[in-house]
């Protein structure tokens, strides 16, 4: 079953799973780490490392295999406002309010890039990463939307977003086959086509929305500051609302036909989708309030465990066989004796008595002659 990962306000990491159980199925806690300092801003997985980033200017990368910290990035002088991994999971991006964008090596957790003012020196509030890996849509406080190219590490166009009718945007997410992403401002949220290069729909929303989320290309669901959760298709004109909590949605995760949604208050729910209706499945309170929200695909990590000990098992039976082999051909062969630990080793070189007469040390001949020498020098005195 998968997990559902949060970030909270007080700096906590949450993780939850949905066990079913005979009477209802539940939302239970599987861990909690207290890795950062300040409030958690942003999360994000890949594999088998989730990173997190909060305003105590650090970026905490945690192993979801063993459950604790593989290591700590403090490349940014500044809060952390957007981590994203690459789909690949090879990269790691992150946004500073000190309005850099650094790009780092998922391998040896090197930097590999540095846009130092990716949006004129203001603050990066948001990144979101192309499903093909090769560009990056960036937000700013500078209110505009920048499009960076992976592939040769350098910006590829601007767009300022206030002459598009765009104040104050928020977030920025792509769809899941890359052809459209959602703006997301103060009342509406604005659905961009790439192959048309502009705005194809403008949704207006009669409460504030905080967060959307992609369920296909064509199906958007959107958080609302009222509790509402809207689902809307981008062919359509209407959409319907679905009263989720009472307070904001602060953030929407949507996986394998299930909905995430949680709140600002700290609560937690799961919904079934099943064609654009949502049928609620459980519900938990973090206790916390939550800030962010990501998914640990736990069977994905569990089907590699299993085949590592298979290729182990493998292995050992390889080695056996090696080694059975290796005996049953020594059978035949005499073995030699082995040298006594700190023993000296012999040389022979023929006859002993040949030895004794031809092959004296030289060291030996060598302290005769100097005493001869001594000898004649004093006959001569």
């Amino acid at each position: 079953m998968d997990e559902l990962i949060v970030g909270t306000y007080e700096g906590f990491l949450l993780g939850y799973s949905i066990q079913p159980e005979e009477e209802a199925t539940k939302l239970k806690q599987t861990f909690a780490t207290h890795s950062h300092t300040a409030s958690v801003r942003c999360i994000s997985t890949a594999g088998k490392f989730l990173a997190s980033g909060g305003t105590d200017d650090k970026v905490v990368v945690i192993d979801l295999i063993t459950r604790k910290e593989h290591t700590v990035l403090m490349n940014h002088d500044g809060s952390i406002n957007a981590v994203a991994f690459t789909h690949g999971g090879t990269h790691l991006l992150t946004g500073s309010d000190d309005g850099s964008i650094i790009v780092t090596r998922t391998g040896n957790w090197q930097i590999e890039k540095v846009w130092k003012k990716a949006h004129g020196g203001q603050p990066v509030t948001a990144v979101a990463v192309h499903p093909s890996d090769k560009l990056v849509l960036s937000l700013g406080g500078d209110r505009t939307l920048r499009t960076w190219n992976l592939i040769k590490g350098r910006p590829a166009f601007t767009i300022n977003l206030a002459s598009k009718g765009i104040t104050l945007p928020t977030e920025i997410k792509f769809s899941p086959g890359g052809d459209r992403f959602s703006l997301v401002s103060q009342q509406t949220v604005d659905i961009w086509k790439i192959s048309e290069a502009g705005l194809e729909k403008r949704i207006t929303c009669n409460s504030k929305p905080i967060t959307v989320q992609w369920s296909s290309d064509e199906q958007v669901f959107v958080g609302l500051e009222n509790g509402n959760i809207l689902s809307v298709s981008v062919s359509e004109t209407q959409a319907l609302t679905y009263p989720a909590h009472r307070q904001r949605v602060k953030c929407v995760h949507f996986e394998n036909n299930m909905l995430y949604s949680a709140s600002s208050a700290g609560e937690i729910k799961t919904w079934s989708v099943d064609d654009k209706i949502l049928r609620e499945i459980c519900c938990a309170n973090a206790a916390c309030r939550i800030t962010c929200v990501a998914l640990n695909r736990q069977n994905h990590l569990i089907k590699k465990e299993e085949t590592d000990e298979e290729n182990d098992n493998e292995k050992e039976e390889v080695e056996n066989e090696d080694s059975n082999s290796e005996e049953s051909n020594n059978e035949d062969t005499p073995t030699p004796p082995k040298r006594k630990i700190g023993a000296f080793v012999t040389i022979s070189y023929g006859d002993e008595e040949d030895n004794k007469n031809d092959h004296q040390p030289p060291a030996k001949k060598a302290k005769k002659k100097r005493k001869n020498k001594k000898s004649k020098n004093k006959n001569t005195g």
